[in-house]
């Protein structure tokens, strides 16, 4: 039996497809992955997206965008699509048999939707939507007109277990490798103090000064070999802006806050395996894939209850989630409870047989590759 071949189309190759599309290649599945642009913080190690190049139907409007802008990579994502000479080139000499769109409002997921329909391939529909909401009638429409066509629809957003399940649609956790053993967790026990990191553009939405803010609260830096690690994308004046805001609040504590902006994929990791907790403080967070990041390290993780990968952490097991108010009071009160050099590297360890159970390739592989997605 000839191996599969899957086209992954999205506006750019997001960290979160990593370990997916490597783990996809190591079962000898043929990837190619079509984007409008490269992401700062995109790791190609073992896979290199095929660059869209736009159709002359809207090559008027795209060609003063810049992706390294905000609002240019928003417009880029929205109404770029493929050229009519690079979709034949990519269909004739690649032939997927299937396609994964990232989500149906980007015009480029409309193009390459209408071609698979057409061509017959299979066609999934990948989006952060809560596998369990509510829905009004529209949506609920959406997504059994999918099944019409013979498209379906996979979530690594688990929702709101009291809520019903969206029509034509399977959860499927986010994929992830496995970057340290449990020895390597325990041996942390060795350290004197408490490394504490974050994640996160250096914007409002982020909440990393909040962050500071409560560690400050809680007397985090009473001791000297307590220490914050912030890896951050900061790129602009606004960016820049933000970054200037956390400096003044920890000018009492700058030499226990280190900063890394614009770092590499790998580097992440490496100052994951080295830290005991990992807090994501920020809100309106769709999916974040940090949090995943972590535990793969055998970090404990604290998300907010605002983040979609919330689903991941389960309270007093591997870590928590503490309820977002303006005024981060929970967040105050999660941290000065967890923060405990044994607490964590047990919370770390839970991480691990969280990564076992439940964010392999099995789940992938068994609903989208041999289709028992029915």
């Amino acid at each position: 039996m000839p191996n599969k071949k899957i086209l992954f189309v999205a506006p750019r190759f997001h960290t979160n497809q990593f370990f997916l599309t490597k783990q996809l290649l190591d079962k000898k599945v043929e990837v190619n992955f079509l984007s409008i642009y490269i992401g700062g913080s995109e790791n190609h190690k073992f896979l290199k997206p095929i660059l869209s190049k736009p159709s002359t139907l809207v090559k008027w409007l795209l060609k003063s965008k810049n992706a390294k802008n905000a609002v240019d990579r928003e417009t880029l994502s929205k109404f770029h699509i493929t050229s009519f000479a690079q979709c034949y080139e990519i269909y004739k000499r690649i032939n997927p048999d299937i396609i994964i769109l990232r989500n149906l409002r980007p015009f480029i997921s409309i193009q390459h939707f209408l071609i698979g329909i057409v061509l017959r391939k299979k066609v999934y529909l990948y989006t952060q939507n809560n596998y369990r909401q509510k829905l009004d009638f529209k949506r609920k429409l959406f997504y059994r007109s999918l099944k019409i066509f013979g498209v379906k629809h996979f979530t690594p957003v688990l929702g709101d277990s009291t809520q019903p399940i969206i029509p034509n649609t399977i959860y499927i956790p986010f994929v992830v490798d496995k970057m340290v053993d449990q020895e390597k967790v325990n041996a942390k026990n060795q350290n004197t103090g408490i490394q504490v990191m974050t994640i996160g553009k250096m914007q409002d939405r982020k909440n990393i000064r909040e962050l500071v803010d409560s560690l400050i609260r809680i007397n985090f830096f009473s001791s000297i070999n307590n220490k914050l690690v912030i890896a951050s994308e900061c790129i602009g004046e606004q960016h820049y802006n933000y970054l200037l805001s956390i400096k003044e609040s920890i000018k009492k504590h700058e030499s226990q806050v280190e900063f890394f902006l614009n770092v590499n994929h790998d580097k992440i990791f490496k100052l994951l395996e080295t830290s005991d907790l990992f807090v994501l403080p920020s809100h309106d967070e769709p999916a974040a894939f940090s949090v995943l990041e972590a535990m793969a390290c055998g970090v404990a993780a604290v998300c907010s209850n605002k983040n979609g990968t919330k689903c991941y952490i389960q309270n007093d097991v591997n870590g928590y989630v503490f309820k977002y108010t303006k005024d981060f009071a929970d967040l105050d009160v999660v941290l000065a409870k967890i923060l405990e050099k044994n607490r964590l590297i047990t919370y770390g360890l839970a991480s691990l047989e969280r990564i076992d159970q439940h964010h392999t390739i099995d789940g992938f592989y068994r609903n989208v590759i041999e289709n028992e997605f029915i």
